[in-house]
């Protein structure tokens, strides 16, 4: 690197000066920033320091009361709620928080949770309602007023729960999941009904049969087994098979309710009644069986061959072999048409 010459007349300046070099001042540039910006400024930083504590230091919560629900312990709410000692209040999501206790814990049927600054929760529990039991081929399924599974794969139902057959639930069904059929109908059938039951005040409802869901049949009491057909306007035909239950019949009355039609009302038989007409039926189908069998027998019989009788009516002296001095057998035919059984009621418009 080259040396810079010193000229005389700058070394001469410098001896003048006692051999120091003089430099030049440097200008200071001044900013001139108002003084509110720069309290604004520390105002926001500050507040970005408090909030981002409040995040992460305080308002965690350290206490959490449970109220509603004695069917789960503390810690099993707590734990299945996810909320924890580092769990921050401004950053919970309460919804969350409740959609995690209702599909975790299928006897709970409304969770609410409020937050209560600045360290703790209430966590309020509605406890789901056992409402029916399902028939799942011997096994049963108990399910809550809301159509939530709340049990599986029980050996026995619950006593005093209506029992519903013919349901046909879906396969892999656990507690917590929405009741489900392979037939969709079938569970919105279900929830409608056992709707309709509660708004009536229709209790005693021991079985509902849903094999055919064209014709549904309840058991009442254990003495009335009513035929409401399909689920088309099923809350009129419950309000008016309560009606005649409640005025038309007697309380010892056993037999059957079918309703028949808007016009035509609601047909009520007795047990006795119901008797009668199957074993009116069962007469006629054995008598149709006798009659089948007889023709069979005559057709299959070979032509020549003397009838039944004939020779029996020669060794006694008779001429049982000239067919136009036999006289033919008398039969009695059944009656075109049965009378109807009798204790059978028919109330029209109900």
């Amino acid at each position: 690197m080259k040396k810079r010459k010193t000229s005389r007349s700058a070394a001469d300046a410098i001896a003048s000066r006692g051999g120091r070099k003089l430099h030049k001042k440097r200008k200071r540039i001044k900013l001139d920033i108002p003084p509110r910006i720069v309290y604004a400024f520390g105002i926001t930083a500050a507040l970005v320091v408090v909030v981002i504590m409040a995040f992460t230091l305080f308002f965690n919560v350290k206490q959490a009361e449970i109220q509603g629900c004695e069917l789960y312990t503390y810690d099993q709410v707590l734990l299945m709620s996810g909320v924890n000692n580092n769990t921050n209040l401004l950053r919970m999501n309460t919804d969350v928080v409740e959609k995690r206790l209702v599909q975790g814990l299928p006897y709970i049927e409304e969770a609410k949770v409020t937050k209560r600054f600045p360290d703790s929760i209430d966590i309020e529990l509605t406890p789901a309602t056992q409402k029916a039991n399902i028939d799942d081929d011997g096994r049963y399924m108990v399910i809550s007023s809301q159509g939530v599974v709340l049990e599986t794969d029980r050996k026995a139902p619950v006593a005093g729960l209506p029992t519903i057959k013919g349901f046909e639930p879906e396969n892999g069904i656990k507690p917590g999941d929405e009741m489900k059929s392979k037939d969709n109908l079938k569970a919105k059938i279900v929830k409608t009904l056992l709707d309709t039951i509660d708004k009536l005040g229709f209790d005693k409802i021991s079985d509902i049969d849903l094999t055919d869901r064209t014709n549904i049949v309840l058991r009442y009491d254990d003495r009335l087994d009513i035929y409401i057909g399909s689920s088309y306007d099923m809350e009129y035909k419950l309000e008016d098979m309560k009606l005649v239950i409640d005025k038309g019949l007697i309380s010892s009355f056993r037999g059957m309710l079918r309703y028949t039609g808007e016009e035509s009302g609601i047909m009520a038989r007795s047990e006795d009644a119901i008797k009668s007409r199957d074993e009116a039926r069962q007469k006629r189908k054995d008598t149709d069986k006798a009659d089948d069998k007889k023709k069979q027998d005559e057709t299959a019989q070979p032509e020549g061959e003397p009838q039944d009788g004939g020779e029996q009516g020669y060794e006694d002296g008779q001429d049982g072999g000239d067919p136009a001095q036999t006289e033919p057998p008398v039969t009695t035919a059944p009656p075109e048409t049965t009378p109807p059984p009798p204790e059978t009621t028919t109330w029209a418009g109900w």
